[in-house]
């Protein structure tokens, strides 16, 4: 659903400076409720429902901004391993 909500987000955004994505987080946080829905609604308007959530994910889009990473950070995992109230006892 997000690779056909982002054909059309290119439709729409070609005239703007910016490329844009779909907003891929809240595209997977909208369909994971709509698939109860798909479940147990399978032939009413089954077809509407996805086409509607398409719509919607179109819409959720973020700017892609080229050449900013922001590094990961990653944790001391020897430090991890204890809780900071409680001492090793070792």
């Amino acid at each position: 659903m997000a690779m056909a909500a982002q054909q059309e987000v290119d439709e729409n955004t070609q005239h703007l400076r910016l490329n844009y994505q779909v907003n891929f987080a809240q595209a997977l946080s909208k369909a994971k409720h709509q698939v109860i829905n798909f479940i147990r609604h399978s032939t009413d308007g089954f077809l509407c429902d996805i086409n509607r959530l398409i719509r919607y994910i179109a819409i959720t889009i973020e700017a892609v901004r080229e050449g900013r990473s922001a590094p990961r950070l990653l944790k001391n995992i020897k430090n991890d391993i204890h809780f900071t109230a409680y001492k090793s006892a070792l």
